[in-house]
C-alpha cells in the first residue's frame, strides 16, 4: 500500500513513477479524495466532542432541576449526523485504499525504463555459459530420455502444466534445496521457517498479489471461507510480523523457506507450455528480510549476494 503521506508530499514524483510505469498520473485524484476524507474524519470528531459536552449539560441540568428534553433531542440529532458522517467517511476510506491498492509500486530512479527485459542493463556477470560442439537437446527432453521426467503421468494425476520427478531428478532437487537452505541458515544468517502453504485474504493483500493477481493464483472453497494456495513463499514470511512493533535495534529479521508454489498461469496461453516452464506447482527457496527503508538497499543488495553465492557454488554462470 503507498503511503498517503508520501504522495501528499511528492505529488510529482509520484505522477512521474506511474507514468514510467505506463500509467495516468492521479496525486491529484489521491490527494482530493484524502482531503475529503480527512473533512470527515474531523467533522466526526468535532460531532462526538459535541454529544460529550450536550451529555454533560445533561447532568448538570439535572442537578438543577431542568428540563433536559431539548437537550437530550439534540444529543440524539448530534448521534445521527456523527453516523452518517463516520459512514460516509468509511466508504471514502474504502475507495481510497481500492485505488491505493490498484497501483504499482513506483520504481527507483536507477531503474532503466523500457518496455520489456530487453531494456534492461548488464550490471555484473560471473562464469561462462558453456559451448557444446553439438545441439544440446532441451531440458525436457533429456528428462524423458533418462526417464526422470513423466509429464504423460503428470497429466493423467492433475492435468496440464504439471511433471513429475522420479528418481535420480527428484533426489537432485531435494538436495539442491537442502543444500540452499544450510547454505543461508548455516552462513548468511537466516531463519528456516516451515509456513503454511493455505493463507488469508488480508496476507496475500499484504504483498500485493491481491486485488491485481487473483486471477493468477488458486482459491479454496471449502467451510474456511476461501484460503489462497500461496504463489511464493514470500507471501507467508514477510507476513509473519504483518502488524507487529519491531525493536529497529533487532532488525534486520532473515527468514528463509522451501515450500511448493502454486500459480494458475491463467495469462500464459500458447507460451512456455513445455518442460517445467509456467507449471501450476514448483518447489522454491525463498529469501526474505524485515528491515527498515534506510537499510532496505543494503540489505537487497546482501540478499542477492546469498543468491549469487549459490550459483557459484554450484558452478552456474550468470548475469
Amino acid at each position: 500500500m503507498h503511503d498517503l503521506r508520501w504522495i501528499r508530499e511528492n505529488p510529482e514524483e509520484f505522477d512521474r513513477g506511474l507514468e514510467r510505469r505506463g500509467l495516468p498520473p492521479c496525486a491529484e485524484q489521491v490527494i482530493a479524495l484524502d482531503r475529503e476524507w480527512r473533512a470527515l474524519e474531523t467533522a466526526a470528531q468535532e460531532s462526538q466532542a459535541a454529544r460529550n459536552r450536550l451529555s454533560r449539560e445533561i447532568g448538570a441540568a439535572k442537578s438543577r432541576g431542568e428540563p433536559i428534553e431539548e437537550i437530550l433531542r439534540q444529543v440524539e440529532g448530534s448521534k445521527q449526523a456523527e453516523a452518517a458522517t463516520a459512514a460516509k467517511a468509511a466508504a471514502l476510506r474504502q475507495q481510497i485504499d481500492a485505488l491505493l491498492a490498484s497501483l504499482p509500486n513506483v520504481p527507483a530512479p536507477e531503474v532503466p525504463d523500457g518496455p520489456d527485459e530487453t531494456a534492461n542493463k548488464e550490471i555484473r556477470r560471473w562464469g561462462e555459459p558453456p559451448r557444446f560442439n553439438f545441439e544440446p537437446l532441451a531440458h525436457e527432453a533429456i528428462g524423458d530420455k533418462l526417464g526422470l521426467m513423466d509429464f504423460p503421468r503428470a497429466a493423467k494425476l492433475s492435468g496440464s502444466r504439471f511433471v513429475l520427478l522420479k528418481g535420480a531428478l527428484a533426489r537432485l532437487e531435494r538436495a539442491i534445496a537442502h543444500f540452499m537452505l544450510d547454505l543461508h541458515t548455516g552462513e548468511f544468517g537466516y531463519t528456516e521457517i516451515a509456513p503454511p502453504y493455505l493463507v488469508r485474504d488480508e496476507i496475500v493483500f499484504g504483498t500485493g498479489q491481491l486485488p491485481k493477481a487473483a486471477e493468477e493464483m488458486f482459491r479454496t472453497t471449502d467451510e474456511t471461507g476461501g484460503l489462497w494456495l500461496i504463489p511464493t513463499a514470500e507471501v507467508p514470511l514477510t507476513n509473519l510480523v504483518a502488524g507487529d512493533l519491531l525493536d529497529e535495534a533487532a532488525l534486520p529479521l532473515r527468514f528463509t523457506a522451501w515450500t511448493p508454489c502454486f500459480r494458475s498461469e491463467a495469462g500464459a496461453a500458447g507460451r512456455d507450455t513445455r518442460g517445467m516452464l509456467r507449471q501450476h506447482q514448483f518447489h522454491k527457496v525463498e529469501l526474505v528480510s524485515i528491515t527498515t527503508p534506510e537499510q532496505s538497499e543494503a540489505e537487497h543488495e546482501r540478499m542477492t549476494g546469498c543468491a549469487e553465492e549459490v550459483l557459484k557454488r554450484l558452478g552456474l554462470p550468470y548475469r
